[in-house]
């Protein structure tokens, strides 16, 4: 039997970053070298400096780099590691991100990929999870965070998928519908139209289509770029809970992950350009609040870094209307301007987020309700992208699902506009 590793190498492109080994908790050691390089960078919020550390900010960081809830338990599982680091072992290769983990010894190799197609992993999600497309090339190791079903593909020439092996970069992220929740239904559907219906009301946002054969909304992935000679290169992405030092179980601001306060200091304190990604901050919050989504944590916001530039808000991901299926919560994930449930925020808690996040209350009024006029005639040309891709059933969800957002928004704009 093979030794299982007791340490990973963290890797930016083929330079040593670090060490991380597998100890309760975690602890992590900068290499030498990078330390000594003259353009050195820390990773996340772990201190740059000589040393072991095994601070919070490291448990924060080498955390949200892996899956959440069932996917974390569907691939424990599957993998035989019931360990944050022995996980960080078996999928952690290909992160959210610039960073490669690897078995210590291990070196970043050429990459390498498995043809696919959309009836084969099609096939897969029906009769196990999207996780198990992850299984399939064997010594594929890939993380994506988040508890939703979801899996790493690349697509090279706009329409065939994929698979990377080892720590190949992917491309583009395969998320089916829900089904471990009987009342959740047509959620891929859902969430390619409220994306799309966010990039038509002038939201930076990640770039999705729904694929019809499995039934799945596919996601363009921005922290990946295609370099000159036609490989692919990983951009820095750190999530606003890596920035906040807490793990992924405290995202949502009522189990003590950051508010909205906190949010709008991480962009203050991070980004190159404060001034405009607050704005795009402001906007996030009301268009969560306009389409019904109540699951905008803050692992759904991020900063990233391209080429040549500081760090960034990314564009927006991880956007549906929750509030159209029954039995989810019916409180928004942050407090804003003193509420958390969306039916009460009106012109009147205006100041309060104002206060929040350090923006006037009459320009955050008028940035609500600029994008609340843009929301019917964007919401309905989404719907009218993605409808010809849909069952009947599904195309009758979608007409219910833009005459909610168009409802929600309707009255919510009555409300701050009084």
């Amino acid at each position: 039997m093979t030794q299982r590793a007791k340490a990973l190498d963290v890797f930016y492109g083929t330079e040593h970053v670090g060490t991380v080994r597998g100890v309760t908790p975690l602890r992590f050691e900068y290499a030498s070298s990078w330390l000594q390089r003259t353009d050195t960078f820390a990773l996340s919020q772990i201190a740059l400096q000589s040393g072991v550390a095994a601070s919070p900010q490291v448990q924060a960081f080498f955390e949200n780099l892996l899956p959440e809830g069932e996917r974390r338990t569907y691939l424990s599982g599957q993998r035989k590691a019931s360990t944050l680091f022995s996980l960080l072992l078996a999928v952690a290769g290909d992160t959210a991100g610039a960073f490669v983990l690897l078995p210590q010894g291990q070196k970043p190799q050429e990459p390498a990929y498995e043809r696919a197609s959309w009836e084969a992993l099609a096939d897969t999600i029906k009769n196990l999870s999207a996780a198990a497309i992850q299984t399939q090339a064997g010594n594929t190791r890939i993380s994506l965070a988040g508890a939703q079903d979801k899996a790493s593909i690349t697509i090279f020439d706009g329409q065939t998928p994929w698979l990377p092996k080892g720590s190949a970069a992917s491309t583009h992220i395969i998320k089916p519908d829900i089904r471990r929740l009987a009342k959740i239904r047509e959620s891929a559907a859902n969430e390619t139209i409220i994306m799309r219906t966010a990039a038509y009301c002038g939201l930076a946002t990640a770039k999705v289509f729904y694929q019809p054969q499995t039934h799945a909304c596919i996601v363009e992935r921005f922290d990946r770029f295609t370099r000159s000679d036609g490989t692919l290169g990983r951009l820095i992405q750190y999530d606003f809970c890596q920035f906040a030092g807490i793990v992924s179980d405290g995202k949502y601001e009522k189990e003590g992950g950051p508010g909205v306060a906190q949010c709008a200091q991480i962009i203050r304190q991070h980004s190159e350009r404060p001034a405009p990604d607050l704005q795009a901050f402001a906007q996030w919050i009301f268009f969560n609040l306009f389409v019904g989504n109540n699951g905008s944590h803050a692992k759904n916001l991020s900063l990233y870094q391209r080429p040549g530039e500081g760090l960034r808000l990314t564009p927006f991901y991880d956007l549906m209307c929750t509030r159209i299926y029954p039995g989810l919560s019916k409180e928004f994930a942050f407090d804003i301007g003193g509420v958390v449930h969306p039916g009460e925020f009106g012109k009147a808690q205006m100041s309060g987020l104002a206060e929040q996040i350090g923006m006037g209350a009459r320009y955050l009024q008028t940035v609500a309700l600029a994008l609340a006029a843009k929301l019917p005639d964007a919401v309905d040309q989404a719907t009218r992208d993605t409808a010809p891709s849909l069952t009947q059933s599904g195309e009758a969800f979608t007409t219910k699902l833009a005459m909610a957002v168009k409802s929600i928004t309707k009255r919510a704009a009555t409300r701050i506009g009084a």
